[in-house]
């Protein structure tokens, strides 16, 4: 169990809201096994040209922000995505609801370099 507190924002506009279905209940599963967790549906998240392709191609993504138990930020946002499979939504679910909240320990595949985001 995740004993960090954060904030995990999944994109759910259309058309992404769709396209991994398993994505968004393993994340629900996971933040609930984590005493100071929050998941937050939220629209476009990235506004980045890639979003604008069918999210097939381009998958789904989250925001992770650490932060303390008053939901003040602690940390820098972690880019998670693009989920583009089950096997990835597993792992996104799986590193949120046990680790550390370290980006590092995050399936290289699914780390986001949230400093390209404009």
């Amino acid at each position: 169990m995740n004993d960090h507190p954060f904030n995990a924002a999944v994109c759910r506009s259309d058309p992404c809201a769709g396209t991994t279905g398993s994505l968004v209940p393993l994340l629900r599963a996971a933040t609930r096994r984590c005493p100071h967790g929050v998941l937050i549906s939220a629209g476009c998240l990235l506004h980045a040209p890639r979003c604008r392709a069918p999210c097939q191609e381009s998958g789904t993504y989250l925001l992770v922000q650490p932060c303390d138990v008053n939901r003040r930020p602690s940390g820098t946002a972690i880019g998670v995505g693009p989920v583009l499979t089950d096997a990835d939504a597993a792992a996104a679910a799986e590193w949120l609801a046990f680790g550390d909240l370290d980006e590092a320990l995050l399936a290289p595949r699914l780390r986001l370099d949230v400093k390209l985001i404009r």
